[in-house]
């Protein structure tokens, strides 16, 4: 094999490694978290919002900075999908461009969006969309060196896998978890701890996904079998519900009228 094709076969790999690593929840788990904040916010923000998306579903707001991670000159926005914590240590606020501080410029500009032309707000609330369910695939807060668990190769039901995308794709579609799924987990929540979720200092977020994320290590010989996905089926149907109702109460506090 001459160099030339190896240095291009490496250049592909990258890649690959570098646009999957930014997925979270794939298109299905993304459409649900949109789905759950339409179901549970109030009518008036509900227009406002699809005012500004002008003709684009909910689901396709959500997927959108999934959708254009091809084109070059979004390259910059690729870091914003993930925030790295070793092992052990704990969120240290940063400047650096991550989940975090990405989701929260957005927010901070439609605070001041009649500034914004619509264009600007609708960007900004499709960073937004996106960025809450991210923040809620615990693999996104989870170890950089192992890239979020895309390094950890397993079989998932005796097909080749890596750990980030079981979390991402493969549960929610081989169990077929569904919006009403994820609605029904409503009821295992008290009143309070609802409300808890709804809190929209999203700092404040972090620890919650992040508490999960040894768990999604708890299994034995690189193999991801029917116990496993049993024990965290429930756990995405969680996070996914609170990613909506976080996603709802953001809208809810930007474009309640």
């Amino acid at each position: 094999m001459s160099k030339k094709i190896i240095v291009i076969l490496c250049v592909i790999a990258s890649a690959m490694t570098m646009n999957f690593s930014s997925n979270a929840w794939g298109k299905r788990g993304h459409n649900m978290v949109a789905e759950v904040a339409f179901y549970l916010m109030d009518t008036g923000t509900q227009t406002n919002v699809r005012h500004y998306l002008n003709g684009m579903s909910i689901e396709q707001a959500a997927n959108w900075m999934d959708e254009i991670k091809s084109e070059k000159r979004y390259d910059f926005m690729k870091p914003w999908h993930y925030l790295n914590i070793e092992k052990g240590q704990s969120y240290e606020p940063t400047k650096e461009p991550n989940v975090l501080n990405a989701l929260n410029n957005a927010i901070a500009e439609l605070e001041q969006k009649n500034k914004l032309n619509d264009e600007e707000i609708k960007k900004n609330i499709l960073i937004i969309f996106h960025l809450v369910g991210d923040l809620h695939q615990p693999l996104h807060v989870g170890y950089g060196n192992d890239k979020g668990g895309n390094d950890i190769h397993v079989k998932y039901l005796n097909k080749e896998s890596n750990l980030h995308r079981v979390w991402d794709s493969e549960i929610i579609e081989s169990e077929d978890i569904t919006l009403n799924n994820c609605l029904s987990r409503m009821s295992t929540f008290d009143k309070g701890t609802i409300d808890k979720f709804k809190n929209t200092n999203t700092q404040n977020w972090i620890n919650q996904p992040r508490s999960l994320v040894s768990k999604a290590y708890n299994f034995e010989d690189n193999k991801i079998e029917q116990t496993y996905i049993d024990k965290n089926k429930t756990i995405i149907e969680d996070q996914i519900l609170i990613a909506g109702i976080r996603l709802s109460a953001i809208l809810e506090k930007l474009f309640k009228g």
